[in-house]
């Protein structure tokens, strides 16, 4: 059953799940980029392109905590409704698969060097990361430039929020702290990019932006925990012989 508000055509939905039952999707479907929690795929229905997020299915403890931040996603997706610059959500389908809007463009890490305009991207880029915190909502993982996809016009879009944060009136003071902090390292991620990591450079207006800590170092090796957990590294190996 679709909970999702944007919830798609019945016919499609079906298609959909028919061919994720039967992998009728083998000629049509093929990996993308964007998505590196779980296995994602860009699948073409009437026309419509869309993101299939399915969990990883490597051992049983990989696919239970795939299948845990897939929810997750899910939820954040569904906090984050309508905000320009956040791929659309379908819901989930039959097999708990995630369905999201397929966004035709590249990550910051292949486009960073060839902005048309750079300043721009950086300014509609924060306001972006500024409408998801007014929404209650924290990406974490910012820092990862394949996390940062860029569109038609070089509008920015905010990918993969498996690993985010969400707030409400009812959490607790160690989960707000986390919070807070999480919303600051997107902030200093947004700084790491426009400035190239020359922190040397950062504008009195930008440094109201900026703030270090030791704690940084505690996120990237829970980064690289997870990334060894859900063992992304082996998944690219393999796509690359694949090809």
């Amino acid at each position: 059953v679709m909970t999702s508000k944007t919830q798609l055509p019945k016919k499609i939905f079906e298609n959909i799940n028919q061919r994720l039952r039967t992998d009728e999707d083998i000629d049509l479907v093929q990996l993308t980029n964007q998505g590196h929690q779980g296995i994602a795929f860009k699948m073409l229905v009437d026309g419509q392109s869309f993101l299939i997020k399915r969990t990883n299915k490597i051992g049983a403890l990989t696919r239970h905590v795939s299948k845990y931040f897939t929810q997750h996603e899910y939820k954040i997706y569904q906090r984050l409704e309508g905000i320009a610059g956040i791929p659309k959500c379908y819901g989930l389908s039959d097999d708990g698969s995630l369905i999201l809007e397929y966004i035709d463009g590249n990550s910051y890490r292949e486009k960073e060097h060839i902005l048309e305009n750079r300043d721009q991207f950086f300014v509609d880029l924060l306001a972006l990361i500024l409408s998801i915190h007014k929404a209650g909502v924290s990406h974490g993982d910012l820092k990862r430039k394949d996390n940062i996809l860029i569109g038609e016009n070089d509008q920015p879009y905010l990918i993969d929020f498996g690993t985010a944060m969400s707030l409400n009136s009812k959490n607790k003071f160690i989960k707000r702290w986390l919070y807070n902090f999480s919303k600051q390292t997107d902030l200093n991620a947004w700084i790491k990019h426009k400035y190239s990591r020359q922190y040397d450079q950062i504008t009195e207006d930008d440094l109201a932006y900026y703030s270090s800590s030791k704690l940084d170092k505690l996120i990237r090796l829970t980064r690289k925990f997870w990334r060894t957990l859900t063992l992304r590294r082996f998944r690219k190996k393999r796509e690359q012989k694949k090809e």
